[in-house]
């Protein structure tokens, strides 16, 4: 739900999970609050009661009252539209009675708790020196029927269908009624084992209702994440050491609680949720106004799940300019569903990757969104007085080796012969209890030392960062699919699999290096560094095509260059020894067939008839399956005047009946949410992006020309953040004002950079085309660089000759954008210079 779609009756932006109260009780509902489900275009939502009934309601008659889902870790804005990460959260829960609706207790900690079954998706648990996470859960159900008969349920998600309008989020409790599937699932089945019977007999139960009576997890699926000997490295020894992922016996898993972190939603409590005391003596002292607590009302309470009918949540926020705030109320706040690439928080570990002396790593003290630049304090500082600096943000990137933030889980790192980790002769495992003062959770990163760490049983340190290991947050279904491939390949077969690939890598490091060196040679003042990250996504023909690119150049500054006519949009040479797909063996194009071949040459003649004038096509007799398409990115974008390249391939074995392939040529940069720094081309006409009807490939009706009009007008856009796959929905919010602007700065700064190496390292056939491009545009491109500098226009609103529109001042560009701007406009001049571009000399 994007931010300012609908507004409370105070004005007060509405999100889902928002609990909101009724300023009128509507009719159909039970309860004078409830959960926003779902916001509507006509400024109504749908709303759910704490005991399951839903109802749609005006926006405008009730008002937001908490927010419990802004949780620890989670990026949020405030109302003057500040920005920052919550550190730390505390949610108060009133419980009542599901059957009475009875208040029970109120200001009940999350702590106190527990929900139905003692495992859920998503947990972390503990099993000796292992931490994994809860990634499939098999249920047990004890159904009790009117007769008293008692059956239990194996596989309970698969074989019981609920029939309360509950909010339990799949989890079953106690006092829900169900029904089975099918009619056989209360038979006793030797081969099946879907049911037993503990009471009574099985009888006819078709269709016939009973009441959950107990929730037993029978067992569950784990996936390994860290061990406190080996760290988070998925090794070989990693993997043979692990136990097994399948754990019949819960009992050996402790769970250590990550409750109340932004990436583990299950655990954030809201209305309608279904839990049970922990402890039920200590229930009975704690009265409710106008309730006494006694035995017998707590020995009821253990025998009935209750329910969450009211949540009260505060937090503690770390703002990015380095300022804390403690006990805000979650309704001031909202939640960032997007958090730019060049974005940070206080304490984040930042690489710097523009030094000629290497890379350089800092920790982020402040950050000014609206400037777009940090202040960052370097571990390293290359000369006297640089140790604290304020930098553009679009120089940064959060470092690949540090996945620190606030929440992250960690491992304390130990020897395997060493004791477990105690403080102050604390955290000593107790009998009969898992050890967890090895696991814990970050709650500070500021220190530009230590990172302070909440651990398992319950202590807080300070540690270096050489003596933990991060565990980085996984998608349960990318956990899943790690677990079934491990399965099916064997730990031999992985252990053979990481001997070919570390040759793999030892060989592509090799190539890296001949490859930079011959660059060295060609272009004394080539970026080594970027030149380095480019290699490293250069297809290996790029090393052997990187001669023939070079006596190309020569050839044209010989000739003294070809003009714009001299370069057609269309022609037919031989195949280029540096394209995407050369070595592509299964899909050679010698063994299409007539039908193949009429079709290919009918894409020819299509391209060569209708290209638009921005764009031109390389075919190739000696490989009829291989394209190579250059296009100019068009004005009033981010790609003003910038070249861009892609290879095709059309597969005879599968051509037409599948869309051609597509690799863009990216020099390791990412410029556009569907073109990735690996080549991949994400559009639905590709089948790389959802799409339906006439947005996916059609064998009779599309065509290649199609396809690379659609990557020109689809996707080099004028407002390229809204490509982000459920990002248009943004449009017009202040969501989407606030990231599209960062977005479009950082594409030009991209695309700018890609200018350079396509003069350094031109794609094959198309050497003189480059130079002859930047001869001509190459002024215009200084200009555009000089208005944005200058006049602080906005990105992307410039006409062809690069001058400020009518909407090039709606919106200054950034500080941070000139400061990167101004670092690379000397390195462009030089370049231009170089070839003798008009105007530069």
């Amino acid at each position: 739900m994007a931010r300012g779609e609908v507004e409370d009756a105070e004005g007060q932006p509405i999100y889902c999970f928002d609990l909101v109260m009724f300023n009128k009780t509507p009719s159909g509902a039970h309860d004078d609050r409830g959960l926003v489900l779902k916001a509507f275009h006509d400024n109504t939502i749908r709303v759910r009661c704490a005991d399951g009934t839903t109802v749609v309601v005006k926006a405008c008659d009730v008002t937001v009252v908490d927010r419990s889902d802004i949780c620890r870790s989670t990026a949020v804005t405030s109302t003057d539209e500040s920005s920052g990460v919550v550190t730390g959260s505390t949610t108060a829960l009133d419980l009542v009675r599901l059957s009475t609706g009875e208040v029970v207790a109120r200001g009940v900690s999350p702590s106190e708790v527990q929900r139905d079954g003692e495992l859920r998706l998503g947990d972390y648990v503990v099993m000796g020196p292992w931490l994994g996470q809860v990634v499939k859960v098999c249920l047990d159900v004890d159904v009790r029927f009117d007769d008293g008969a008692v059956c239990r349920v194996t596989q309970a998600r698969t074989n019981l269908r609920t029939l309360d309008n509950d909010l339990s989020r799949g989890i079953f409790y106690l006092g829900q009624r169900v029904v089975g599937n099918n009619s056989s699932v209360f038979e006793e089945n030797i081969v099946r084992k879907a049911a037993r019977w503990l009471k009574g007999r099985p009888n006819s139960r078709k269709d016939e209702e009973g009441t959950v009576a107990k929730v037993v997890v029978s067992g569950v699926l784990v996936y390994w994440l860290a061990s406190s000997h080996l760290g988070t490295e998925r090794t070989p020894l990693f993997q043979a050491s692990a136990p097994p992922a399948c754990q019949c016996n819960i009992q050996n898993l402790t769970l250590f609680n990550c409750s109340g972190y932004a990436h583990l939603m299950h655990q954030v409590w809201v209305v309608g949720d279904r839990c049970v005391f922990r402890d039920v003596p200590h229930f009975r002292g704690r009265a409710v106004a106008g309730h006494r607590a006694s035995s017998n009302n707590s020995a009821s309470v253990a025998a009935e799940s209750l329910c969450v009918a009211n949540t009260h949540t505060t937090v503690d926020v770390l703002w990015q300019d380095g300022t804390r705030q403690y006990d805000v109320p979650s309704t001031s706040l909202a939640s960032l569903t997007v958090w730019n690439q060049h974005e940070f928080v206080p304490g984040e570990r930042v690489i710097r990757r523009d030094r000629d002396d290497g890379p350089h790593l800092g920790i982020v003290q402040s950050f000014n969104f609206k400037d777009q630049t940090a202040r960052v304090s370097w571990f390293q500082a290359s000369k006297q007085g640089e140790a604290e600096e304020t930098v553009s943000a679009y120089y940064l990137d959060v470092s690949s080796d540090h996945h620190l933030s606030y929440g992250s889980v960690v491992v304390l790192l130990r020897p395997t012969d060493s004791s477990p980790f105690r403080e102050d002769g604390e955290g000593e495992a107790q009998s009969g209890k898992e050890d967890l003062s090895w696991v814990g959770k970050i709650i500070d990163l500021c220190d530009g030392q230590y990172i302070q760490v909440k651990w398992g049983n319950g202590n807080t340190s300070k540690v270096l960062l050489q003596e933990i290991a991060v565990v980085k947050p996984q998608s349960i279904k990318e956990m899943l699919q790690e677990i079934n491939d491990s399965r099916s390949m064997g730990w031999a077969n992985a252990v053979t699999q990481a001997v070919i690939q570390l040759i793999g890598n030892v060989i592509a490091q090799g190539k890296r290096y001949m490859f930079s060196r011959s660059a060295a040679v060609y272009d004394g003042d080539v970026d080594d560094h970027a030149m380095e990250a480019a290699a490293a996504v250069a297809p290996e023909s790029d090393v052997r095509g990187r001669g023939s690119a070079q006596q190309g150049n020569t050839e044209a500054d010989a000739n003294g260059g070809d003009h714009k006519s001299g370069f057609p949009h269309f022609d037919v040479q031989q195949s280029p020894p540096d394209h995407h797909y050369l070595n592509n063996m299964a899909e050679q194009g010698t063994g299409g067939g007539t039908k193949w071949i009429k079709r290919v040459q009918k894409e020819w003649k299509i391209l060569e008839d209708n290209l638009p004038d921005t764009m031109y096509v390389r075919a190739f007799e000696d490989r009829m399956d291989l394209l190579r398409v250059a296009m100019v990115g068009a004005s009033g974008t981010p790609y003003q005047d910038g070249l861009f390249f892609f290879d095709l391939q059309l597969p005879p074995s599968s051509y037409p009946n599948s869309p051609p392939l597509v690799s863009y040529r990216s020099y390791g940069l990412r410029l556009n949410p569907n073109l990735y720094e690996s080549g991949t081309v994400c559009l639905s006409l590709l089948n790389t992006f959802g799409g339906e009807g006439v947005e996916l490939w059609s064998p009779t009706a599309s065509t290649v020309l199609q396809v690379v009009v659609s990557i020109q007008g689809l996707v080099l856009t004028s407002q390229p953040y809204y490509n982000e796959a459920g990002y248009a929905k943004q449009v017009g919010t202040p969501q989407g004002r606030r990231n599209e602007l960062p977005y479009s700065e950082n594409a030009y700064l991209l695309t700018l950079q890609t200018m350079l190496h396509l003069l350094r390292r031109p794609p094959a056939g198309f050497e003189a085309f480059i130079r002859e491009h930047f001869r001509r545009r190459g002024q215009h491109v200084l200009r555009a660089c000089e208005v944005y500098l200058t006049d602080g226009c906005t990105v992307g609103t410039l006409d062809g000759e690069a001058r400020p529109t009518e909407v090039s001042t709606e919106r200054p560009c950034s500080a941070g954008f000139r400061l990167a701007l101004g670092n690379i406009v000397p390195r462009l001049v030089e370049m231009f210079k170089e070839i003798g571009a008009d105007g530069c000399q």
